[in-house]
Order: structure tokens, then sequence, then C-alpha cells
């Protein structure tokens, strides 16, 4: 047992319970002093306590970390009220710290001390941040954001042309800024530091074509991936894959989606390229089969039932790193129809139930390989562990106690989001979280919000 000698009672124990790491189940209860974790022992060798909780046979697994979320969206929404109701909706669901992209500016570092001491003031979950590259003038920003804590930067590759995020002032990228951007973070990288490139990964230019030759034809397409097919997902990947290999830049693969890309990724990785890929839960559980089309458009698109049978088996064989959720709180009046409806669809509060349902419950991963694509990986990756992650003596007292065996079915819409509604709404899930905790307060039970004061803090990565 690791055990930090204690005289005196501490803050809090949890008796009653296992607790799932990344490298194993201990039989094991825990103690949290001042918001950390100061003992991990068999319940007769903990100490004693202010408050006992019953974990009642129950886990506990760390706080989810998602690695992928976007408070500043829809275009035009209120920050405010997404802070409040989105991070509520992580805390619910068993996330204690979310990465999210900054929306995108001139000069970042003004933008990222603006947006945290905003969030700081609302959120209820822990922050680290990722930062968005259009120009050349932000690639020399990105050594000092990275002393800042923002160890990755983004390039979103689709959005150009109609597509272009940044309206009026930027068209989107080309593919000169993003071999300059991996220039950049590659001379970082060699000098030592943890800096690394997100990618977004879809070629624009043949999804443009094959768009122009639907309404053309006057054809409306069966399903998002129909009209933006995993070629263009493949081609974008092998060309990021590539530069990345020789600017000997590190990156990181967002959102990856269809089957092709894995032997993308292990073939880049055999040539000495340092990649991690994420996928997301929607990748994972949702397919053409079984999601509205126009409500489920998001992008990459949801492929196919084969999709989502090789990204499990590639959780298991270590070529995807992390699962995240792309959150994206879209309200369903942006979805009126495929062409037209705003990308993006909502994950934070189903999140760890379908993982654990879908992915433990169903015997596709073990609890273990949940807590570390979940939790342990983004973590390292983002530079938070040993704080984040792991729960170990001295890390953040960020957990959630989960019941493998409750049942419950989705309800119609989110109970926090700014979104109304659900993907999976009427869907049986055994597996759900039951208490939260971030730094040692309780910030959720039974699904629901019990700590109203915003006590989210930025967590610089390191």
């Amino acid at each position: 047992s690791q055990m930090v000698g204690y005289s005196m009672s501490v803050d809090t124990v949890i008796t009653n319970c296992k607790i799932a790491r990344h490298d194993g189940i201990l039989n094991a209860g825990l103690a949290i002093e001042q918001g950390k974790v100061v003992a991990i022992a068999k319940d007769a060798e903990l100490p004693s306590a202010d408050t006992i909780i019953d974990g009642k046979g129950n886990t506990i697994i760390p706080g989810l970390i998602d690695a992928h979320v976007h408070l500043e969206y829809p275009p035009g929404v209120d920050p405010e009220s997404n802070i409040k109701k989105e991070t509520r909706a992580c805390a619910a669901a068993g996330c204690t710290t979310i990465i999210h992209l900054l929306a995108p500016a001139d000069n970042i570092l003004d933008k990222a001390n603006e947006f945290v001491s905003f969030y700081e003031k609302h959120g209820v979950v822990d922050l680290g941040l990722s930062a968005r590259i259009y120009t050349r003038d932000n690639i020399k920003q990105i050594r000092g954001l990275y002393n800042f804590g923002i160890i990755n930067v983004k390039l979103l590759l689709p959005y150009k042309g109609g597509e272009a995020v940044w309206k009026g002032r930027v068209g989107g990228i080309d593919d000169g800024i993003i071999y300059l951007t991996f220039r950049e973070v590659g001379r970082l990288a060699k000098e030592g530091c943890k800096a690394f490139v997100r990618v977004h990964c879809e070629n624009a230019e043949i999804f443009f074509k094959l768009k122009e030759e639907f309404l053309a034809e006057g054809i409306e397409p069966a399903s998002w991936n129909e009209a933006r097919p995993r070629v263009c997902e493949a081609e974008a990947m092998r060309k990021c894959l590539y530069l990345a290999e020789v600017t000997e830049c590190p990156i990181y693969v967002v959102h990856m989606t269809n089957k092709e890309g894995l032997d993308l990724i292990k073939n880049a990785r055999s040539k000495g390229v340092n990649v991690v890929t994420e996928t997301c839960v929607q990748y994972l559980t949702l397919n053409t089969d079984n999601v509205d089309p126009v409500l489920s458009k998001v992008n990459p698109p949801i492929r196919e039932p084969e999709d989502n049978i090789a990204l499990w088996q590639a959780l298991n064989d270590g070529t995807i790193d992390v699962v995240a959720t792309d959150h994206a709180p879209v309200p369903k009046g942006l979805k009126k129809n495929l062409w037209d409806a705003t990308p993006g669809i909502p994950g934070a509060e189903m999140f760890l139930p379908l993982m654990l349902s879908e992915g433990v419950n169903k015997g596709k991963i073990s609890l273990e390989k949940l807590v570390d694509v979940c939790c342990y990986r983004p973590a390292k990756q983002f530079g938070l562990t040993p704080r984040k992650g792991t729960l170990s003596i001295g890390s953040d007292a960020d957990l959630v106690l989960i019941d493998l065996n409750k049942e419950a079915v989705v309800p119609q819409r989110p109970v926090y989001s700014n979104t109304d509604y659900s993907m999976i709404a009427g869907r049986k899930i055994k597996g759900w979280p039951i208490l939260t905790m971030l730094r040692g307060h309780i910030i959720a039970q039974d699904g629901n919000v019990v700590e109203e004061t915003a006590e989210g803090k930025y967590i610089a990565g390191r």
C-alpha cells in the first residue's frame, strides 16, 4: 500500500471500493487532504477523516480528461452560457478537465489570458487550452504560447473557401502554413519541448467538387459520409504524416474516424514519425445505420459499422491513443437540412456512460484501457501529469465513482448542455458515473451538479 504517515485525520476518505488506474485495479480506498490524494490503502489502514464516503463496492477511476471540446461554438454563441452549461454537463458525466480550442485571434496570448479569466469565473471543471494557427504571424507566437502552458497548436485543414471559419480575416490555411507550423514546432521539439501540432485532416477541395456534383444532379446524399467521404480524411492524413516526418514534428491526429487511417498511422510510426491518434466516442458507437443523418452532421462524418469495429480493435492494439468527444453544443434549430446544418454534435454528457456501456460492459475494452485512453494518456499528452489522469500519491483528487451495473435510459435531451437533442435518446445504457470529485470537492452526484460555485482552474501544460 502507498501511505503517508498521518497522526491526524484527513479531509476525506473513500472506503469499500476498488481503484482502477491505467496500470491496474487496486482493492483499496483512498484518503484526500487539501485536494490531493495522500494515501491509497486497504480500508483498515486508511487514516481517520472528517468525511467518510462509502463506495458501496463500486469502482473509482480518475476524472476523465476530455481532450477535445469547443466552448466558443457554434458561431455567435454567448460564451458565458456555454462555459456554465457545458462544464456542468462534463461534471455530471465524470469529466474533470477539458482541453478547449480557443477561437481564432491575431494575438493568441491576449485571447488566452482573456478566456482564462472569464472561464475561471464560470467553469466548474479544470481547463487546458489549445490554439488555432492561421497566419505566419500566429506561427511566430507559438513559443510564447508554449511558455504560457499551451503546448499544442491546431491546424484546421478543411475550413477554407465557402467553409472558412474566420470569415473576413483569413480564408483558411494552405499547405504552406501547415509546413511552416510543423517546421516551427519541430524546432521546439528538438530543443526538448513537449510541443506538438493537432491536425484536423480533411481535404476540402475534394468535398467542394463532390458537393457541386450532388447539387448539379439535384440529389440529396443519404448521409454526410456520402458527401464528404473517407478519401478526404485519408488523403489529408497522408499529407500531414509526410510533412511531420520531414520536419520531425510531433503530431496528434484529432477525431480519426476510419479504418484506412489505421494503416497510415502504423506506417508512419514504422518510419519514426511521432504521431498520437485520437478518436471520439461517436466514431466508436455511431454509424450511418443508427443515426439521424442531419442531426449527426459533424466533420469528419460519422462512418460505417465496419469502422466502429476497426476503431475498438485499434484502441486495444495501441494504434489509437486517446478517446475524446469533440463536444460541440449545436442546437437542433441549426440543423434544418443536410447542406445547411451547422456541423458538430454534443458528446459531453454521454462520454463516460457510452464508454462503460458499449466498451467495458460489452467486453470491447478493459476498464484499465478506458482509464488509459480517456484519462491517463490525454493528461500525459497535454502536459497535465502527474496532477491529472491518474490516482497516485500527490495527484489531484479528481475522481469518479462508477457503478458498472447501473442501468438507465438516455434522456430525450441533455440535462445541462445548451444543445437540445441527444444522438442516442432512448438508448439503454449500463454503467454510469454516480459521483464526481474535483480536487477533493464533490461537484456532481447521481447525474446532478451539486457544486454551484465555479471551482474550475486553468492548468498550464508542462
